[in-house]
């Protein structure tokens, strides 16, 4: 049974098909926010989401998001901060189990998983996006992972799917929050299709009057489909900004230190603004977190599951040991944008201070 919402953070509708089957459509529902993840949010997707994966009737869920401007333009991380504020201990065991186990649900999926990933898809929205078993973008995304900029790190499991990107190409979105726009994605590997954004009623259209079959036809149906709709008006996607800057970029990713790749990637300033803006994110970032990412990167995680267990532990202590809090007080609470990071440099931070991310005492079992 479909429960449908009409109001409130997650929209509802079941869509009957002419054969009697179901199409779920799902809808953030904080257009002011850039339908922001919140708490509320992930509470109804785990709540819903079991529910459709068990009906028989379901052959596919859609989720978008609300307005035009974003899918999810990442999470609601201020109640977080307050929490932190209070040095609560368990604030980060309490939020990074919750939305990673709505992350897991969604990559475990056997219902087809379509997210319809328009306009800005960062952070926590990446984590949606990346859990589908198609990932759309259209003419208007912008993809990105800008962690860096508040003190934590390329999470919601992009400690994988971040490395899944040919070239090492991962690294530098996490390293410098480039946002991508959606022909960069398509190429990379981030997308699995790239529409116009009037394409929305093709996919329900297309739905609604399959015939009844199986997830796995479903499935197949629908990639033939948007590879059609894509055909179709590739001539109309954006140009690509990586391209004038890919090789120089991977040279430079293939530098054996952390230190020396930042500044190889520093000495390419200078050549356009999409790239200047990555390089000053960067430089803006905490240094802190630029060595969590790297190392996470290098592990090379085979499966999303490891992926997020690894940031499970990274993330508690992060809420525990105040640069995450300092990142987000300056970026959203007073919104300075001049974060004090304990250390100012990559070369003058610590490797004690680093390994304090890494400590499992004190931090209760992930239960996703």
């Amino acid at each position: 049974m479909v429960t449908q919402l009409s109001q409130g953070p997650l929209l509802v509708q079941a869509h009957a098909t002419n054969a009697g089957q179901q199409v779920v459509e799902v809808i953030l529902n904080a257009p002011e926010a850039l339908n922001a993840l919140n708490g509320d949010m992930v509470d109804l997707l785990l709540l819903h989401v079991p529910v459709w994966e068990a009906d028989e009737s379901v052959i596919a869920i859609i989720m978008r998001g609300s307005g035009t401007k974003a899918f999810c333009a990442g999470g609601d991380i201020r109640q977080l901060y307050h929490e932190m504020v209070k040095g609560s201990q368990d604030v980060g065991e309490i939020f990074f189990n919750h939305e990673y186990e709505m992350d897991l649900m969604l990559h475990k999926l056997t219902t087809p998983l379509l997210v319809w990933g328009s306009g800005y898809v960062i952070g926590g929205g990446m984590g949606l996006l990346q859990g589908a078993a198609l990932r759309i973008g259209t003419h208007s995304s912008r993809l990105a992972m800008p962690e860096v900029t508040i003190g934590l790190f390329p999470d919601v499991g992009a400690s994988y799917f971040l490395r899944q990107i040919p070239d090492n190409l991962g690294l530098f979105m996490g390293l410098t929050g480039a946002m991508l726009n959606g022909t960069d994605a398509r190429q990379v590997g981030l997308l699995d299709g790239l529409l116009d954004d009037d394409h929305f009623s093709n996919i329900m259209i297309s739905l609604t009057t399959m015939p009844r079959q199986s997830n796995a036809d479903t499935l197949s149906q629908l990639t033939l489909l948007i590879a059609d709709l894509e055909s179709k008006v590739s001539e109309k996607a954006p140009e690509s900004n990586l391209a004038a800057h890919r090789n120089n970029i991977i040279t430079a990713l293939s530098e054996k230190s952390l230190a020396a790749i930042v500044a190889s990637l520093t000495s390419l300033k200078g050549q356009d603004k999409w790239l200047d803006k990555a390089l000053q994110t960067m430089e803006n970032g905490s240094p802190t977190s630029l060595h969590l990412f790297y190392y996470a990167f290098g592990q090379n995680f085979t499966n999303v599951a490891d992926a997020l267990l690894h940031e499970y532990i990274v993330g508690v202590n992060a809420a525990r040991l105040g640069e995450f809090q300092e990142g987000v007080r300056a970026l959203l609470i007073d919104k300075d944008r001049n974060p004090t990071w304990r250390y100012d440099t990559i070369e003058n931070t610590p490797k004690a201070w680093i390994d304090q991310f890494f400590v499992t005492e004190n931090v209760a079992q992930a239960h996703f």
